[in-house]
């Protein structure tokens, strides 16, 4: 069993992946020293949205951290000086990741056993953007995978991957938040399996991966379409 003294979360503000995961580690005592919170100063119009879904809406960081001794600190750049220095004050064994931009290896380097991040698809096919919708549109499965960083993009070793079915899923929200609801699942038992030493991470196969950007509108609406038809075909 290794001995974990020290854990980040870092995410970006008032980031919904993020807000989910959280809300599972306190529920599960996961003893987290220090939240990181980097400003977002813009939202696209779909991340709007989303956080104007009340049905999409986890509790927001402040209203879950209330009940818990937890500093929380709030940084313009998770790459910067600024967080940099809090994070060598913590020393960290484990960084969780609740959404947040690519890091930098100065900031990578701080985490003593490692970076988890958790990635709505299953690697090492599906990274980048979007891709439960490109899942979906290729007729494969939607899943969940929480990995360790490295500087690139969804290529760290893989700790722990599964498949989600949608089939009782009848829009593209709800199935975002039941892979969400697997990341942080997954995000659990990364962190306990590592801490035990019952799971061990294997390394992506990157030749088999496919690097996806964000769908435009009329690939929303295909994948939109696919989700209702098998939705539809379920209670016929």
């Amino acid at each position: 069993m290794k001995e974990i003294k020290s854990i980040i979360f870092m995410m970006t503000e008032e980031n919904i992946h993020g807000r989910t995961i959280l809300s599972k580690l306190l529920e599960f005592k996961i003893p987290i020293k220090c939240i990181i919170v980097e400003h977002k100063t813009k939202y696209s119009e779909k991340a709007k949205n989303a956080l104007n879904n009340n049905f999409f809406n986890p509790k927001k960081t402040l209203d879950l951290i209330k009940d818990y001794d937890i500093p929380i600190n709030f940084v313009l750049h998770h790459n910067g000086n600024e967080c940099e220095k809090i994070l060598k004050k913590y020393s960290p064994d484990f960084i969780i990741l609740g959404g947040t931009r690519l890091l930098s290896k100065k900031i990578i380097d701080i985490a003593k056993i490692g970076i988890f991040n958790s990635h709505p698809a299953i690697l090492p096919k599906y990274k980048g953007r979007d891709c439960i919708g490109w899942s979906i549109l290729n007729n494969e499965p939607v899943g969940a995978t929480v990995h360790l960083i490295d500087s690139g993009i969804d290529s760290g070793p893989i700790i722990i991957k599964e498949e989600v079915k949608i089939s009782d899923c009848e829009n593209l929200i709800k199935v975002r938040i039941k892979v969400m609801k697997k990341c942080a699942e997954l995000m659990l038992k990364s962190i306990i399996g590592i801490t035990f030493e019952t799971i061990n991470p294997t390394i992506q196969d990157n030749q088999k991966s496919i690097e996806y950007n964000e769908m435009n509108d009329n690939e929303i609406k295909l994948v939109e379409k696919k989700i209702q038809d098998n939705f539809l075909k379920k209670i016929e």
